[in-house]
């Protein structure tokens, strides 16, 4: 016997070795009816309402990865919009500065078709 342990302990270590070598067994009977109890107790599953959508819109969300990326979409729509039409006058001055000279790409269309009234 340690200095931690009482007489007490040893006693009640023999109970807990008794206790656990005759451990109750609950009859089948019994436990078929706790189990047919908790079945009756449980709510039926809701069931979901249909999903009306036209095959266009399903198409357009798949395509886009569902509402999250149609949000995305919509936001980066709306920033870029806004970014290009009340762009800042500094972007104007530092632009050249990071790209370089301006360049001009001809696409291959006559451009004097769209030369306005005393535009020359």
């Amino acid at each position: 016997m340690t200095m931690t342990e009482t007489p007490d302990d040893k006693m009640l270590e023999r109970l807990f070795a008794a206790a656990r070598a005759d451990a109750p067994v609950a009859s089948d009977a019994f436990l078929a009816q706790v189990m047919a109890d908790a079945a009756a107790m449980v709510p039926p599953a809701p069931v979901p309402a249909p999903r009306r959508r036209g095959p266009l819109a399903g198409f357009v969300s798949a395509l886009a990865g569902g509402w999250a990326g149609l949000g995305g979409l919509a936001a980066a729509t709306v920033a870029g919009l806004w970014i290009g039409m009340a762009a800042p006058d500094v972007l104007h001055r530092i632009a050249p500065g990071l790209y370089g000279d301006p360049v001009s790409v001809p696409f291959g269309i006559d451009q004097s078709a769209f030369l306005l009234e005393g535009d020359t």
